[in-house]
């Protein structure tokens, strides 16, 4: 194993500006204690304020950061996150509640989400990988905006502050000073945005980062007449590519940058990074220091360690070994591979070997079995199958048994997209989606207008090889009711809604509207929470002077100060009973901004919010960090006590 002081030096090297050859004959002979503290007390210094790559100017190209086909799938984005051990990887139904994904289809439909009616909830990947398409850029960049602020790629949270984080995933509408838009407190929103009360539509991280990089010229902050970000001189214009910009820094360790910065804007994409995030340190130099990290070569680039004869294929994060059939196959010029170092070789973790280009069919020497290669894995494919893609079997390719074993195997293939299925001995009717066959009631089939000459007919061999789906639901929207009970439920993302009368009301819903299904179809949709009023509404319980707001679903605690500083008036509060109320789930409170500036009634001192807690600043901080006094707000009392006083920032 390297021992750990060399792998250091060779990060030191790699980042650093300093000579490796002066450093070697001028300090290393000399004195190798000396030098390996210095190396372990300056590298990760010089690998973070120090890197040669970083330009302010100019972050990340236009077309990287408008690739919309870095990751080819969902599929895709999964395997990074599961490789980065990510919180956002966890597929299991209760995590994905707190996506907070709307139940709503025309609040999504409005939004422009590609998915708005797939009948379940959708994984953060296909949320990302949505969001990506739905505002034209590369899904890489939500990556590595949502560890930039919130640290969802590498951080371990648990419970509310998982939520917490979730909630503002993108640092979305949570401005330095001021107070994070309620619109947007959800994974979901944060990345699509939302629809207030009265119908207007508001952009989500993914289409505003979009919309800034193709508005022509660029899109950046708004700067005033000097050009500056900050200060309380009026902002006069939006800054474009070629316009030179100030903006302020966050100061002290790690990268003990300056107090300002200025240069020029060198593209679009640059542009927009600093339009969503003013600030050199440590915003934007978070986002490429991740992103070089993450993605300094582009998917399909090849590497090989320095003296070794294996090339490897860079796969979303992983390294694939590639063999020589397959870079024929492919297309691939050797001429073109990448020598690194054993440090950055291991950056990539390793994964199974490439298998011939997507589309092809592949079949061990001894036969007896085909599979498709589809997102660079392979899928078994049967005749029928085969045959319902217009494949042709004669057409395949044969590899030694011992490659084919070697490549990564996953579901047996299944018919196109929207395909119905069904066995030759049974009536029951199938909806091919995500490469499963979903089964069909009579009730959905109508309600979707499925034709039964669009049905293929398969044996019923064929029919069970094939990996199955949940029951395809009614469509998003629905109201149903079990011929056995009164209740009524919201039918979105594959669950059912119970809704209480007094929401039944609140949303304008219509008796004529709602659909009796038998109890076995009922019964085959998960239950979900009941269902909330629209987002937005002020509500509290009869009797009871707590307010909440609803938001995403759920019931967020309002305290008395903040009810009066968002401008809610109680004549806008609904009033309900207390088991009506309670039937609602309840949330994180409703907190002032992180970067909100606070002071109390009784102290002069004033405070910075930061995770929650309060953090006294001294003068020298304040004008630092380019605060303004006029945006200090004087809370109550008993609002600054529900934020934690931390250490006192001095510089």
């Amino acid at each position: 194993m390297t021992p750990f002081y060399e792998v250091r030096l060779q990060l030191f090297f790699r980042y650093s500006n300093l000579n490796k050859d002066i450093f070697m004959n001028n300090i290393w002979k000399k004195s190798i204690p000396y030098a390996v503290l210095a190396v372990l007390a300056l590298a990760p210094f010089f690998s973070v304020a120090q890197s040669g790559g970083f330009d302010p100017g100019n972050i990340i190209s236009d077309e990287r950061f408008g690739n919309v086909d870095a990751f080819a799938s969902p599929d895709a984005i999964q395997r990074f996150l599961e490789l980065k051990d990510s919180l956002l990887a966890n597929t299991d139904p209760e995590f994905l509640k707190m996506l907070r994904e709307p139940a709503d289809i025309d609040r999504k439909q409005a939004l422009e989400d590609p998915r708005p009616n797939l009948g379940r909830l959708r994984t953060a990947a296909e949320l990302i990988y949505d969001a990506a398409r739905q505002g034209g850029i590369n899904p890489q960049v939500i990556l590595v905006t949502l560890n930039k602020e919130q640290s969802l790629i590498t951080g371990r949270f648990s419970g509310d502050v998982l939520q917490r984080r979730l909630d503002r995933s993108m640092g979305f509408a949570c401005p330095d000073s001021g107070v994070c838009g309620d619109l947007f407190l959800s994974f979901y929103s944060q990345l699509f945005g939302n629809i207030d009360n009265e119908g207007n539509r508001y952009l989500g991280a993914s289409k505003s980062l979009g919309r800034s990089l193709n508005t022509p010229g660029g899109r950046g902050p708004m700067v005033d007449a000097n050009g500056s970000t900050f200060g309380s001189s009026p902002k006069v214009k939006v800054s474009r590519v070629g316009d030179t910009i100030t903006l302020n820094n966050t100061q002290g360790p790690p990268n003990n940058a300056p107090a300002s910065q200025t240069f020029v804007l060198a593209n679009s994409a640059t542009a927009a990074l600093y339009r969503y995030t003013p600030h050199v340190y440590n915003g934007n130099f978070n986002f490429w220091r991740f992103f070089n990290e993450w993605f300094r070569f582009t998917n399909g680039s090849l590497i090989k360690l320095e003296g070794q004869d294996t090339i490897f294929y860079i796969d979303n994060g992983s390294r694939r070994a590639v063999s020589g059939t397959v870079l024929t196959q492919r297309g691939l010029d050797v001429r073109n591979t990448f020598t690194v170092s054993q440090v950055e070789i291991n950056e990539f973790p390793i994964a199974a070997p490439l298998p011939p280009p997507e589309g092809t069919i592949v079949a061990p020497a001894s036969g007896g079995k085909y599979y498709l290669v589809s997102d660079n894995q392979l899928h078994e494919l049967s005749a029928f199958v085969a045959q319902s893609r217009s494949l042709n079997l004669n057409n395949a390719v044969f590899l030694p048994d011992s490659e084919v074993t070697n490549y990564a195997i996953n579901d047996p293939a299944s018919p196109p997209e929207k395909t119905l299925v069904k066995g030759t001995g049974s009536p029951l009717v199938y909806y091919v989606e995500g490469n499963k066959l979903r089964p069909i009631s009579g009730y959905v089939f109508g309600q979707r207008k499925f034709s039964f000459g669009n049905v293929l007919n398969a044996s019923d061999a064929d029919v069970a090889a094939l990996p199955k789906g949940q029951p395809l639901p009614p469509l998003d929207g629905t109201l149903v009711i079990s011929q056995s009970s009164p209740l009524v439920y919201y039918v979105a993302l594959g669950q059912k809604f119970p809704v209480p009368y007094y929401v039944f009301q609140a949303r304008k819903f219509r008796f004529a509207d709602v659909v009796a299904l038998g109890t076995d179809e009922i019964n085959n949709l998960t239950t979900a929470e009941h269902l909330a009023p629209g987002d937005g509404t002020v509500i509290k319980a009869r009797g009871n002077p707590t307010v909440y707001l609803v938001e995403a679903g759920s019931l967020h605690f309002i305290t008395g100060f903040l009810f009066q500083y968002r401008g809610y008036k109680f004549s806008d509060v609904l009033e309900v009973t207390p088991q009506d109320l309670s039937l609602l789930p309840v949330n994180s409170p409703l907190y002032l901004a992180d970067g909100t500036l606070i002071k109390l009634p009784s102290d002069g001192t004033v405070y910075v919010l930061e995770e929650g807690n309060k953090l006294p600043l001294t003068l020298n901080a304040f004008n630092n960090r380019g605060f303004e006094f006029r945006n200090v707000i004087e809370v109550t009392t008993d609002e600054g006590a529900r934020y934690p006083t931390g250490t006192f920032l001095a510089e």
